[in-house]
């Protein structure tokens, strides 16, 4: 996925820092590795660099700052993204090669750092950052007011990209067409989910309207050829008045826009489904997460699996994909709860699964829960491992279960009917497809003769 939090950030830069010269390394989507990176972001002679850290690559941030700093002492750097709002102030003193770090939006407070680092003033009084004290202390300043109105950003710096949008293809078993952009229309979320992190963007709801979203759309239609956009905002459908401005509004483009979102269950109705397929909308992901009751309690999930069940329903019936995102392995998770989820989705028409391994983000209310029991780096905090045990199943037990329950949904007939069509309707599916599969299938034969590498 394209960086979009960078592209803000360059957006924003450009528009409030004329006199700044902005450049974007998509790293990931060039194939670099950290010391090609490096080379890379060092060869642009840099006064200041910024990197996006996440969680999982916290420490690969950490390096390319340091190589920075070692080719060039003088650049400063800055941190940014969801692991520094996550983390706090503690963030520093492992990312130990970072000048600064921003908490929160980062538009505003990144334009300032710019200017400041230009005329060389002090940064401790600029709202939103953790810095070090002359003695290596780390400061916090006060907290930045978020922005109220997100149509004072500028669209995405998408020209920054290297070969956009050929070099960020959609999932190939889920997306209808190519090439495709992904958008956040939105931020934070009035939901408080146990194991979602809102330290970032807050539960204060935003939204860009619904003009600022038609005209993006069309940007990426007009200058870019995208076919389809993918909206990634917690909750695509939380201002029901807004959707259907959207709907009527995307429904004018000329050719048509295919797109998907996330949404709540609780938040969708027949006659807001019907103007999103008429408007191009080809998929929902719904947050699931499990087929317990109890864990969906437990998870602070304020929907029931009646809601569930209706939605997916309603969604199909309008001719949208249904995408069922869950989670395994949270807290209370047992052999009962599992089952009680496997039946949930043999229940419903869902077109695909996402199963995530339960995994205690830091800004969440279960890592604090859990981080105690918790002997594990930064890079394994992707979605992808068992990191600890329920209280009733042991990481092993849950790793197994988490097999039969992707067979279970991907074996049956109607997976292979719901996705076929949706691989060989396009060709840049197929191509993409055939390209890995004979990688797949070395990856098999090697589990098949005992050959498999790690």
């Amino acid at each position: 996925m394209p960086p979009l939090g960078l592209l803000s950030l360059a957006a924003y830069a450009r528009k409030h820092s004329p006199n700044v010269h902005v450049t974007i390394v998509d790293g990931a989507a060039q194939s670099l590795s950290v010391p090609q990176t490096i080379e890379r972001v060092v060869g642009l002679q840099p006064d200041v660099v910024g990197v996006t850290v996440t969680t999982m690559v916290a420490g690969i941030a950490n390096e390319i700052a340091k190589g920075v700093k070692k080719a060039s002492p003088s650049t400063k750097t800055v941190a940014g993204g969801p692991h520094i709002s996550g983390v706090g102030p503690g963030c520093l003193s492992q990312l130990d090669a970072f000048d600064v770090a921003v908490t929160g939006e980062g538009e505003q407070t990144f334009v300032e750092l710019l200017e400041t680092f230009l005329t060389g003033a002090a940064i401790d009084n600029i709202a939103g950052i953790l810095c070090r004290s002359v003695n290596g202390q780390v400061l916090e300043t006060t907290g930045r007011q978020r922005l109220s109105d997100l149509d004072l950003l500028p669209l995405p710096a998408w020209d920054l990209l290297e070969a956009f949008p050929d070099a960020y293809g959609a999932n190939i078993f889920f997306s209808p067409k190519g090439p495709a952009a992904t958008l956040i229309t939105s931020r934070g979320c009035p939901f408080n989910c146990a194991f979602c992190d809102q330290s970032t963007f807050g539960h204060n709801y935003c939204a860009a309207s619904p003009e600022y979203v038609y005209h993006a759309v069309r940007n990426l239609q007009q200058s870019y050829g995208i076919r389809y956009v993918i909206f990634c905002d917690d909750t695509f459908t939380i201002d029901r008045r807004r959707v259907l401005e959207i709907c009527r509004a995307l429904g004018g483009l000329n050719p048509a826009v295919a797109w998907s979102c996330d949404a709540n269950v609780m938040t969708v109705d027949r006659e807001m489904l019907a103007a999103m397929k008429s408007a191009g909308c080809w998929s929902i992901s719904y947050g699931l997460e499990s087929g317990s009751q109890n864990v969906l309690r437990s998870l602070n999930k304020r929907i029931t699996l009646d809601n569930a069940r209706q939605a997916v329903h309603l969604t199909r019936e309008a001719g949208i994909y249904a995408k069922g995102l869950f989670i395994l392995g949270t807290p209370q998770e047992s052999l009962d709860t599992i089952r009680d989820t496997q039946q949930f989705i043999s229940s419903i028409p869902l077109s695909t699964i996402n199963i995530s391994k339960f995994t205690p983000y830091p800004g969440t209310e279960l890592y604090r829960e859990v981080s105690s029991g918790l002997d594990a780096e930064y890079e394994q905090l992707n979605g992808m491992n068992f990191l600890v045990p329920s209280k009733y199943l042991t990481v092993a037990q849950l790793e197994e279960q988490y097999g039969i329950m992707l067979r279970k949904f991907y074996h049956r007939i109607g997976a292979w009917t719901s996705h076929l069509p949706i691989i060989l309707g396009c060709w840049d599916n197929i191509r993409r497809l055939a390209s890995i599969v004979p990688m797949a299938a070395r990856a098999k034969i090697r589990r098949w003769t005992g050959t498999a590498r790690c």
